[in-house]
This record gives structure tokens, sequence and C-alpha cells, in this order.
């Protein structure tokens, strides 16, 4: 099939390296454009469809795009617009049934879980032709071209050959950060997670990845996961409080998730033991701490899970380049290297390299890592003048050899000319045995940042919200002597790129934050208002 979609992305697009843009969920679809326009010496542009939306004419046209492999339910008459503008010649629409049994494909259609007419289908009723300028084409009508190609396409080794740009927003960006990866990128990250997957059977590596949307997982997971032996890799609900049911229905030993899926296990109503068929849930994409860690391992346990691990480094900037020992257990997030990865803590002002026990940033060396952003500015904040990639996260190197990562260095609050990073009162916060997820954000009122707290209840402790924010405000950490209240919400929202918390909108909810004074006093207050004393029945949760 790779040779079919090879010689057919030849034939639509020619004989250069010009770059395929590929927005497709199903993984089958994605990765059989992904490899067969790589074969076809293309250059790829892996995107999620709301970038793919919002920037069409800024990356496609930039990347020298004029072919696009997409998933027909991200298509419209908007983006087809669109993507005239930006001089795209070529469409391959995929559908969720083009590798549908076909059996199943004709009872779904009779019982009218599938629709009978196609993307291209309804086009063309509703236009009365379809549109003038770009060549449309179902994705058996694309590998029929590639079928009919009798020429044989070599091309020569290349080595850190440029493989694809992925859009992706990282954790929760607005913003696309375009990087840029290589061929052998690809292979040298196989080799390393080969070496990760400890006892797997080849029939065990049942995947489950969230979410495919979010580009440089794809890499990680997707990819990384078929070369080293993996049998079927799933793509969940694109909703992290369907994660239980999702890792049930597939059967899956691997869960390659953020810490946010995770955390909505407990309440998700499932049985003891619903999930003894998960080997290994490796968390990722974000820094957790160890209070939460220990709450999900015992959520784990009770569920059946063998193994949480704490993974870092699946970022854009590379693969996972660090891992929790398999017999971690409780609230140790700590991790180590992995093959062929280097790391060092060092000062982010000097860039002196730190002794053990020491908070600095860390920075790291892997064999895999991006080959930088696409903007060349943006490269400058990322590789120092040795080599080196510089995270932004602050960690420590403990005297065991082991790290932790805490969060990211921007994650502070400047007040009074003084700058306190706001995961450590997160992860105090965390600690509270009522506290189920906490995020720390930040205001700006008349000059100065402020710290506030928005934060998840277990299920049975909202009858103590009271006491519960009491004990929250009297958080004994750095920088607490500027906290200014707690929002209580019943779940945190899902980021429509990433599937994550979603961190940016906290910073649109200035209302409803409450606070207790050393006198034992209630106080609500909306942000840059006057607080106003309440009784203490009156603290509500928000419904999001």
């Amino acid at each position: 099939m790779f040779e079919d979609y090879k010689k057919a992305f030849i034939a639509v697009d020619g004989l250069n390296e010009d770059t395929i843009t590929i927005s497709a969920p199903s993984t089958i679809s994605s990765v059989n454009a992904f490899y067969g326009a790589l074969d076809a010496n293309k250059v790829l542009n892996m995107t999620g469809p709301g970038f793919l939306h919002a920037y069409t004419e800024q990356y496609t046209t930039r990347l020298n795009s004029k072919t696009v492999f997409m998933f027909d339910s991200f298509l419209s008459d908007d983006l087809v617009v669109k993507f005239q503008k930006a001089g795209v010649k070529n469409i391959i629409v995929t559908s969720v049934t083009d590798y549908m049994n076909p059996i199943v494909k004709f009872i779904g259609t009779k019982k009218g879980l599938i629709n009978n007419k196609d993307f291209l289908d309804e086009y063309a009723k509703t236009h009365k032709s379809l549109p003038q300028g770009i060549e449309m084409m179902r994705l058996k009508d694309f590998a029929k071209i590639g079928s009919k190609v009798k020429d044989s396409y070599k091309f020569p080794y290349e080595e850190n050959k440029l493989a694809g740009y992925f859009l992706t927003g990282a954790t929760t960006s607005q913003f696309p950060k375009c990087v840029k990866l290589s061929v052998d990128g690809f292979t040298k990250m196989a080799r390393i997670y080969d070496e990760l997957w400890f006892d797997f059977k080849p029939g065990d590596r049942n995947a489950v990845f969230i979410p495919l949307f979010y580009a440089t997982g794809i890499v990680h997971s997707v990819h990384a996961g078929l070369i080293t032996g993996a049998t079927n890799i799933y793509k969940p609900k694109y909703d992290r409080f369907a994660f239980g049911k999702d890792l049930i229905d597939s059967k899956a030993n691997i869960a390659i998730v953020a810490p946010s899926h995770v955390a909505t296990l407990e309440n998700s109503g499932l049985a003891d033991d619903a999930l003894k068929s998960v080997k290994y849930i490796f968390i990722g994409g974000e820094a957790i701490m160890p209070a939460a860690m220990e709450k999900f391992r015992k959520t784990g346990e009770r569920l059946g899970v063998q193994y949480i691990l704490n993974g870092y480094g699946m970022t854009e900037t590379g693969s996972l380049t660090a891992l929790t020992n398999k017999n971690a257990t409780g609230g140790d997030v700590t991790v180590e290297p992995v093959p062929g990865v280097e790391y060092r803590i060092v000062d982010p002002v000097t860039k002196e390299i730190l002794p053990d026990n020491t908070r600095g940033v860390l920075e790291k060396k892997s064999p895999c890592a991006t080959l930088g952003y696409f903007e060349e500015e943006k490269n400058k904040n990322l590789f120092t003048e040795d080599g080196w990639i510089n995270t932004g996260d602050v960690a420590i190197r403990y005297n065991n050899g082991k790290y932790r990562v805490f969060g990211r260095y921007t994650d502070c609050f400047t007040n009074n000319g003084t700058t306190y990073p706001m995961y450590d009162i997160e992860e105090q916060a965390l600690k509270h045995p009522d506290v189920a997820e906490a995020e720390v954000v930040k205001f700006e009122v008349d000059g100065e940042e402020y710290p506030v707290m928005v934060v998840v209840l277990n299920s049975n402790a909202t009858d103590k919200i009271a006491e519960i924010t009491k004990e929250l405000c009297a958080i004994d950490v750095a920088g607490m002597e500027h906290f200014i209240g707690v929002r209580y919400v019943d779940k945190f929202k899902t980021h429509p790129v990433t599937a994550k918390r979603d961190y940016l909108s906290l910073q649109n909810d200035k209302t409803g934050y409450y606070f207790v004074d050393e006198n034992d006093n209630v106080f609500v207050s909306n942000i840059g208002e006057e607080k106003q004393m309440i009784n203490k029945t009156s603290i509500k949760i928000v419904n999001v």
C-alpha cells in the first residue's frame, strides 16, 4: 500500500520535494499517507483540523503545499475556499469507512449508522459540481492512480533529511508551533522506544493514544509504536471524560496520555479491576505532582492497572527522553534519562551547570530531537551554543542520578519585585485529600500579579467546601501572602486542540473566588474588585 501511495503522490504532486499536508485522524489513513509521501521524497505537514482551519493560508502557502490529504469530517465549504486561496491543487479525501469491512459497512448503512453519501457526493450535489481549480478525489481513486504507475522511483539516502513539519500547540498554545523533524529522528526514536517496552510480547502491544490531533504525539506514539511492534493503535473519543470506557472498549495494554485523563478515572464509575487488561499507563505532556501521582496509583491499583509511570520529554522538541522506574510506587515522579539521552541542570541566567540538589533549567541532548522551528527566530531560544536543547522546564538532579521536573520556568508570578513559582503552591494544594485536581494561575491587578487557585473536589467533599477553603488559603509556601482566592469548578474544560485541561480558558473566569482570612471570615470577590464578606454556606461550585 505504501508503494501505491508513493507513486500516487508523485503522479498528482509531481517529482519534487514539495510539502504534503496531512490531517487525518484515522491511524491507518495517516500512517499510510505519511510513509507513502515520505517514500515519494516529499516533506510532510502534519496538522490537526483546528490549526488547519485557522492557519490554512499562513502555513499551507508558506510550506508550499499543493496537495492535502484530509479526513472528510474536517472538510467544509469554508475550508475548500481557503484551500483554493492558498493555491492547493489536490485534495485526497479519506473517510472512516475507507478501511471498514464491506459487510459491516453495508449493515451500518442499512441501520442509518453510516452516511451513504460522502463529502464529495454532498458537495457536488450542493454546488452542482466539484470546485474549480482543485482536483478532489476519494482515497480509493487516489490509490488506483498509484497502482497504475509502472515506473519505479528510488531516492538516495540523505542523513538528517527533513521529514516533515509538525504544527503543534504543545500543551495548550493558542498558536501553532511549527517544528521540523528528520527521517533519521524517527528511526532513532523507535530504537529508543524499543528498549523501553519492558516485558511486552508483540501481541500485547495494543496501544491507546490521546489525541491523534496533537501532532507531535503522532510521532511519539503512532509511528514509534508501529515500528516497535504495536498491533493496534486506537484513538479514543476526543474527550478525556470518556477515557475509562475507551480503555475497556479497546482492551488496551498501553495508554499514553496527559495526567488530566488519568485524573478522570476515579470518578468514572468503573468497577474494581475494570482495567486489568491495561499493563502500562505512561503519563506525559506536562509536569505531574507527587500527590497527584500517588492518587493516580491508588486508583490504578483499584482498577487493576499494573503500572502508572511518569514520562518526560514528549514535546514538540523530541520524543520521550526520561521515564520513571518501572517499580516506582506512591508519589514517586522522578525520572531517569532513556538510553542515548543526556540531561544537565543549568542556571537560567548564567547557563552555568549546577550541582546536584539545586533547582535550575533542564537542558537535554537527544539523538532524535527536532531540527528546529520553522521560524528561525524561535531557534535562538531553543538551541544552546554547544548543541543542547533548552527545555524551559525547572528541574533538579538528585544525588542518586534521578531527576524531577517541577514545571515551566515561566509558570511564575511577580509581586513587589519578587518572583514566585506557581507550581509550588499547586503541589501543596494537591496534597489535600479532598482535592482531585488543581491549577494555579495568576491575574494582574494594579500592576502587580496575584495567584489564584482553581480546584476540582472529590465527589464526597462537596459538603466541606468552607473548611477546605480555609485549609487551602492557609498553605505555607512562598508567595501565598499574595494569594487572593480559590474558585471551585465541577471539572476543567477540555482544550479543543490538545484534549488536555484547558488552562488558557481559566484566564477568562474572573468571578467567584473565595478567601478565608485569619479571623475565619469568608470573602468572595471578582478579580480586580473589592472582596465582600459572605456566609460560609454561600460558597458555590461552578458547573463548567
